[in-house]
């Protein structure tokens, strides 16, 4: 029972990478059709970045008040219209507009869904659950390019892909529509007879004896607003400013890259395009993306894979800090070799190592923040620092684009820098939560009592003995 839930994540996860990657898709497109500025066409993924961020702030701070599957339901009918309707913008002002609404729904549901699926999926599977996450989200981006292949060569192509990218969004809605309400999120807000019906309807899906006592979990006695500030407060503000630092800056060098990569392609940087070399069609004076390039593009999107694989593996065994540590400083070092040119072979062994090192450190970092802090503050504190990635994401993407217009060098040497300052961050970490239980505690001054696996199979609670949250 608990697949559906790691399902859902997962295929938010896809719609996800489907919406930035087709920012870039179709970029070229708009300029040969609205005829943009630099100036307009950066804004477009400014602005989808910059609500992400907003959204998902502000839906953690609502999914922690009215609930995460309510906040999901209207998030996603919302970005499904305004990404349908964006298909079909007249002009660039409403598309941007359009796109930059769809944005803020993503970034809105990505850090609930995140939020809601650590907290219905049982411990032992939640490194499962972290690898469908990402090879989902791998794949979010090789469906896109690969649909690509197909429509963009025909008038209006860009429209019909826009669509397209709108189908993941559009089957996960019916299964959201059969999932329950987080069983944390209900115990947190007293709400305990649902909380044990659910416990009990999921026991039998998984054959299960049924909970034989009461579920019991202190209220919280603090506003939501109060819980908010406790972000930045003691237990948590130490844990908080490293993932803020941490986060940003793997997410900042994760879409840097991926900017980056076609473009050291494409300028010849340390003689890569004797390799393989990145042209545009020219069609009526604009400039056109080729069949090679999206399945160049699709090429990019699976060299993530083996990271995304290795990453859930190595926080299962080894756990969530060590693994953070080998990614951060194998990625920088690995970052500061692409300043060494030596052969063009040793720079693409060298990128694929970078873009996995950092591919891990963003999935851990997924798993690991939801397990820093209690129910009743998960969900604000996972849109938070999801809102703060999307700011590195944003800084990542614009420099570089910046700073490739001078010279490539730059654009390493500023990411060498970002990682430095956020690899001597992981050392500091100090909260290894491999094994743990999620904390649901209501009240973060008071000590969090640890939820009962809700697959567990055996029950050794007495007939009348409460179950601890």
């Amino acid at each position: 029972s608990s697949g559906i839930y790691a399902e859902y994540g997962g295929m938010m996860s896809a719609a996800d990478s489907a919406e930035i990657w087709i920012i870039g898709l179709i970029s070229l497109n708009l300029t040969c059709e609205w005829n943009t500025s630099p100036a307009q066409k950066a804004a477009i993924p400014g602005l989808v970045f910059l609500l992400m961020s907003i959204g998902s702030w502000f839906s953690g701070i609502v999914a922690d008040i009215y609930g995460r599957r309510k906040v999901m339901l209207i998030i996603y009918y919302l970005f499904t219209v305004t990404a349908v309707l964006s298909a079909f913008a007249p002009s660039y002002p409403v598309f941007l507009l359009l796109r930059g609404v769809a944005g803020f729904c993503i970034g809105a549901n990505y850090g609930v869904s995140i939020c809601y699926s650590a907290e219905m999926v049982p411990i032992k599977k939640r490194a499962f659950n972290l690898l469908l996450l990402d090879i989902l989200w791998c794949f979010g981006g090789v469906y896109i390019c690969f649909c690509a292949i197909f429509v963009m060569p025909y008038n209006w192509g860009w429209r019909y892909l826009i669509l397209l990218a709108a189908l993941p969004c559009l089957i996960t809605i019916p299964m959201l529509h059969i999932c329950d309400e987080s069983v944390r999120y209900l115990a947190v807000k007293g709400r305990l007879e649902e909380a044990k019906a659910i416990c009990n309807k999921i026991s039998e899906q998984n054959n299960a004896a049924p909970l034989n006592g009461e579920i019991f979990c202190p209220p919280s006695k603090k506003s939501v607003k109060a819980l908010n500030t406790d972000l930045f407060k003691q237990p948590y503000l130490r844990r908080t400013v490293l993932l803020v630092i941490t986060f940003g800056a793997s997410v900042w060098v994760f879409y840097a890259f991926m900017y980056l990569l076609p473009d050291m392609m494409a300028n010849g940087y340390c003689h890569l395009s004797d390799w393989f070399q990145v042209t545009h069609n020219n069609v009526n004076g604009c400039k056109i993306y080729t069949s090679e390039e999206y399945v160049f593009l699709i090429v990019v999107n699976l060299l993530y894979l083996p990271g995304y694989i290795i990453s859930p593996i190595t926080a299962e065994y080894w756990g969530r800090l060590p693994t953070l540590w080998y990614s951060f400083w194998g990625g920088l070092g690995t970052t500061i070799l692409l300043l060494i040119c030596i052969h063009p072979v040793v720079v693409y062994i060298n990128l694929f190592l970078v873009i996995n090192f950092y591919g891990i450190s963003v999935a851990t970092l997924w798993l690991y923040v939801p397990e820093n802090y209690p129910t009743i503050l998960r969900s604000s504190a996972t849109g938070a620092h999801n809102g703060f990635s999307k700011v590195g994401a944003a800084c990542g993407t614009f420099l570089t684009e910046y700073l490739d217009s001078v010279k490539i060098r730059y654009s390493i040497t500023v990411l060498v820098v970002v990682l430095i300052l956020s690899s001597i961050a992981t050392l500091f970490f100090q909260l290894e939560t491999k094994g743990k239980s999620l904390k649901d505690g209501g009240d973060t001054n008071l000590p969090s009592q640890p939820m009962t696996d809700i697959s567990l199979q055996e029950r050794t609670n007495k007939p009348d003995e409460p179950h601890a949250i």
